[in-house]
């Protein structure tokens, strides 16, 4: 049988200009050449041209053989007529990015729990989390799945997926936050305050609540201050399994947001620096957390972790409680009901209560 022909690809050539040698990428593809016009530090947008090209060559494959099905089309696939569908989809796009390099000239036949090891092997030596190396085998998956059944193909191949990883639970102290808040307006951080203290009172992811605006909008949530409710999607987006129902403001936030709409003027955006919306708080939370005196095991997601240890911890109804985080009772009970004060109160009185005698 002959060798299956390769993807296209980007490949560095040197080249002779003005007198100098420099490099320049060029798209491979088979014994076809073409230039992208990006110089060899032009990495991202050399892939970019790649895309281009194998988006306007991209032919959908008639043949059901496993032996001749590519990875690389199925997952083309997955992103054209799926991916654009489901409100995961860039995060989805996301992954498939980092299974290319290494799945993209294999054949369907050729996936199995070999070299799914193989592969999240050489994430981890990438500096990749097991976790993050798991996420993307789930997408291969789900991209083979949904070729397989929407082109009728006879072939399943077997997958192997890294252990889930230990769930994280830490959260942070009263005084921690009170120090990490410290730091952030020391530095000029205000923005991040505002994420930290947006989260904590309203346990919002920082992704929602960076996209978070003073009036209604399509893109993201915003504060309606006059009734005194914080919506947590916006008009045209799509509800996914991480839920942002709307909530009441919690009364200790809500001064806090009344004046900072009052500072803002002009400015739509709850999140913002010198009038500029944000969209990362990555170094600004590794320095003011730095600055702070805390580990580095607190992330962005630690803020969601704490809203609900705290609302445990002060004996929160738990029904009411789950709706204002938007996840499951049993979610909650399972993950954080330990913390709530009457856990597995009717076992320790059963346990220390006398035969025949009441407590």
């Amino acid at each position: 049988m002959p060798r299956p022909r390769k993807q296209a690809r980007l490949q560095l050539r040197t080249e002779r200009r003005n007198g100098e040698s420099v490099e320049i990428w060029i798209i491979r593809d088979g014994s076809h050449y073409e230039r992208t016009g990006c110089l060899g530090s032009e990495y991202a947008e050399a892939e970019r041209r790649l895309a281009d090209y194998l988006a306007a060559k991209y032919e959908t494959p008639t043949s059901r053989d496993p032996h001749v099905i590519a990875v690389a089309d199925i997952l083309n696939h997955y992103v054209l007529q799926h991916c654009p569908t489901i409100a995961s989809g860039k995060q989805e796009v996301d992954f498939i990015k980092q299974l290319v390099p290494f799945w993209g000239s294999r054949m369907l036949y050729d996936v199995d729990a070999a070299g799914c090891r193989a592969y999240a092997a050489s994430r981890l030596e990438a500096g990749v989390s097991s976790a993050t190396a798991r996420r993307e085998i789930e997408t291969l998956r789900a991209a083979t799945r949904f070729y397989v059944t929407d082109r009728k193909v006879q072939f399943l191949p077997s997958f192997w997926l890294p252990e889930k990883g230990t769930p994280r639970e830490r959260w942070m102290t009263r005084s921690e936050v009170a120090a990490f808040l410290h730091a952030a307006r020391r530095r000029g951080n205000h923005h991040l305050a505002r994420v930290i203290l947006i989260g904590i009172y309203t346990g919002t992811r920082t992704g929602a609540i960076l996209r978070m605006r003073w009036v209604p909008n399509t893109e993201g949530g915003w504060f309606d201050l006059e009734h005194g409710v914080m919506y947590r999607r916006g008009q045209a987006q799509r509800e996914t399994t991480k839920r942002r129902p709307p909530i009441r403001i919690p009364s200790r936030l809500l001064p806090h947001l009344k004046r900072w709409k009052a500072l803002d003027g002009i400015c739509t955006h709850v999140i913002h620096r010198d009038g500029k919306p944000v969209h990362s708080v990555r170094r600004a939370w590794a320095n003011s957390r730095t600055d702070a005196g805390l580990s580095p095991d607190i992330i962005p997601h630690t803020l969601w972790h704490t809203t609900a240890t705290w609302g445990m911890q002060n004996g929160a109804d738990v029904y009411q409680f789950a709706g204002f985080l938007g996840m499951s009772v049993k979610m909650l009970n399972d993950v954080y009901g330990h913390h709530h004060p009457d856990h597995q109160r009717s076992a320790t009185d059963a346990v220390s209560r006398r035969p025949g005698r009441q407590l």
